[in-house]
This record gives C-alpha cells, sequence and structure tokens, in this order.
C-alpha cells in the first residue's frame, strides 16, 4: 500500500511537470517563430475567423499572474483567475491524501466537471457577444 500510494503521488507531480514543460515549451516556440517572421497558426477560431476562443489569452494571463500583475490577467483572460483557485484545490487535496496514507485518484467530480464547463462555455460566450455585437475587444487582439 506504502509503494503504491508514493506512486501515485509521484505520478501526480511528473504529470503536472510534463504539462508545464510542454505548455513553456509550446509557449516558446511560438514565441521564437513569429520573431522570426513565419506564418504560425495558434488558434484557429482566433486566427480564421477573429473569435477568440475560452484559453484565448489564457498563456498571456498566466505569465500576467507570473508577474502579479492581476489586472492585466483580468483584462486577458478571466477564466484562468477563475479556475486558479480549482487547481489548488485539486493540488491541495492530492496532498492531504499523501499525508493521510491514502492513494490520491485523478477523478473530477461531475458537479466540478459541469461548473468549468458552464465557467468556460459562458466565457466564450459573453467574450464574443461583447466583441462581435458592440466593438469591445477585452483582450485588445483585434483592435
Amino acid at each position: 500500500m506504502e509503494r503504491k500510494r508514493y506512486r501515485s503521488f509521484l505520478f501526480f507531480h511528473l504529470t503536472a511537470l510534463a504539462l508545464l514543460a510542454f505548455w513553456l515549451g509550446c509557449f516558446f516556440l511560438f514565441r521564437r517563430l513569429r520573431a522570426a517572421g513565419l506564418p504560425v497558426v495558434t488558434c484557429p477560431l482566433h486566427d480564421l475567423l477573429h473569435l477568440y476562443c475560452p484559453f484565448c489569452g489564457g498563456s498571456r494571463a498566466v505569465l500576467s499572474l507570473i508577474r502579479l500583475d492581476f489586472l492585466t490577467a483580468i483584462r486577458v483572460n478571466p477564466a484562468v483567475l477563475v479556475s486558479l483557485p480549482v487547481v489548488l484545490v485539486f493540488y491541495v487535496r492530492a496532498l492531504i491524501a499523501f499525508f493521510r496514507g491514502d492513494v490520491f485518484a485523478f477523478r473530477i467530480s461531475r458537479g466540478w466537471t459541469v461548473a468549468l464547463l458552464v465557467l468556460f462555455v459562458g466565457f466564450f460566450l459573453l467574450r464574443n457577444i461583447l466583441l462581435v455585437g458592440f466593438g469591445i475587444d477585452s483582450a485588445g487582439d483585434f483592435s
């Protein structure tokens, strides 16, 4: 049981580190390719239809949070700031399970899934209604 507990906790952290490394690698690769003048399609919805997807501006929002620039993070993509507590709760649950001696399971309840889905779909609709209907460009990409 003890070995399985450590293995699940290690798997959790290695997965989180791998996702972070992948995100950072893609972010810096796209920045380099754009700086070199190469055409890079970052988000087809953004580039082709001139609409925002729920994740547009997410990288800029995370980088703004790292710089402790909360106003820019909220302006660029407030869904990142709202979903950050969900990620923190998930991580704290993993720590509590580890210290209690339990095996941490990667499960998200149906309520959390529905809440996050409503958050991102609602954010997508509101952001694009403001952009198309009223000309309000919150992230400043199309102005």
